[in-house]
């Protein structure tokens, strides 16, 4: 196991069953941090949530009281459990504040940090055992299943589930079969990266990420090269890439890719894979690979109008009204819920990625012409914001039909 990956288990164990913690922040981040700590498996008891000044916060969350820094300092124990719940770019101020009154025993649950995803993800473990679909990782359901060998043409014998355990997979000639039938499949999984000419210089080391295949999308508005393969060949939409963001490799990928398997990633965001999950991928019956949910309190669309424009969200639900009434409920359910699934990331097997794109397009080409665009070039990537959110619906409505399994992604810090 990666060092990483170690010590966030072990933080992880730290936050079970806690009965001393203390929250540093009082809003979005800190809200759906503490709401998930208070509920299974966690159940940890929240003493205050404390903030650098009391205004623009509320006096109380959970019932929970919200304190300044300074007022804690003066009665709360220099060894109590403090966690950070905050936007990254706010971390290092805050830990030098803490610091600075003697609190050091700190764990960090920033909102794109992975050891806050592995917190969710346990969450939403616990809390959907009691769905009818209950969470299942990637890993599981690899577990859970038999590779299958694709059938070589005029090779009948080949159309089965195959358990390793029970084949002498030292014989020559079950190499020898098995290598004969993989060639004669279709290619295995494609998984791009997004990129785009403007993004930040990254530190990190990407040679993890091997299997990875860089895609610059916008390419149509630069003649910067940043990627062999861009999303202006083909037919595309890569100059629409200021409202549609990374979208505008799906659709490049929907429309110029024929892996059996195709998925998307982002150049800060990759999902924690390896070239064996890979492999057993292909040779699996799952569907489709999806993040592990981001948590919403009190509800996605109340965060949605508080981040971005909601008359946008009236428009999407127009366009589900037009093209796709079946989904509405769907669409309710998932603005009423407390989750989604962001970052418009996914891995799906080729004839689900045609379906799921030839929904998805129209439905985004009509809040293209129906909502306002915007001057602040944040809010202009509407589309990709909309789309994050109808992946869900997409989903959410399928979840009967589809076997779908969630991996971890990573963030790239700075």
């Amino acid at each position: 196991m990666h060092e990483d990956s170690r010590n966030r288990n072990d933080e992880v164990q730290t936050l079970i069953g806690n009965k001393d913690l203390v929250v540093f922040g009082a809003r979005n981040v800190a809200r759906e941090v503490a709401g998930c700590l208070l509920q299974k498996p966690y159940q940890a008891r929240i003493r205050y949530f404390l903030v650098t000044d009391r205004k623009d916060n509320p006096d109380s969350l959970f019932g929970i009281p919200v304190i300044t820094l300074s007022e804690a300092a003066t009665f709360l124990p220099r060894d109590t459990m403090i966690v950070i719940a905050a936007v990254e770019k706010h971390l290092d101020s805050i830990l030098e504040g803490l610091h600075s009154y003697g609190y050091r025993r700190t764990i960090s649950l920033t909102f794109d940090c992975d050891l806050w995803e592995q917190v969710r993800e346990f969450y939403f473990q616990e809390t959907w055992k009691e769905r009818e679909y209950p969470y299942l990782t990637l890993e599981e359901a690899l577990k859970r299943v038999s590779p299958v060998l694709d059938c070589p043409a005029g090779k009948p014998e080949y159309k089965k589930r195959v358990d390793r355990s029970t084949v002498d997979i030292t014989s020559a000639k079950y190499f020898e079969e098995s290598k004969q039938a993989k060639e004669e499949t279709a290619p295995d999984v494609h998984l791009y990266t997004a990129k785009c000419h403007v993004d930040r210089t990254l530190r990190e080391d990407f040679s993890r990420f091997s299997w990875e295949i860089p895609i610059q999308v916008g390419a149509d508005l630069t003649d910067h090269r940043i990627c062999t393969v861009c999303d202006n060949t083909g037919e595309h939409i890569s100059g629409k890439n200021r409202e549609y963001c990374e979208l505008t490799a799906l659709y490049w990928i929907w429309k110029n890719d024929q892996a059996k398997y195709s998925g998307l990633g982002h150049y800060r965001r990759h999902f924690i894979l390896t070239p064996e999950l890979l492999e057993q991928l292909e040779q699996s019956d799952i569907d489709v690979v999806l993040t592990v949910p981001v948590f919403n309190l009190p509800d996605v669309r109340t965060v949605y109008e508080l981040d971005h424009v909601v008359a946008d969200w009236d428009v999407m639900l127009e366009a589900i009204e037009r093209f796709a009434p079946e989904y509405r409920k769907a669409a309710d359910t998932l603005q009423k819920g407390t989750y989604y699934h962001a970052y418009n990331m996914l891995i799906a097997r080729r004839e689900i990625l045609d379906k799921y794109c030839c929904w998805l397009f129209p439905i985004l080409k009509y809040c293209e012409e129906h909502c306002e665009q915007k001057e602040d070039s944040y809010q202009n990537r509407y589309i990709g914001f909309l789309a994050e959110r109808l992946l869900s619906i997409y989903f959410l409505y399928h979840e009967a039909d589809y076997k779908i399994v969630h991996a971890r992604k990573h963030f790239v810090m700075e």
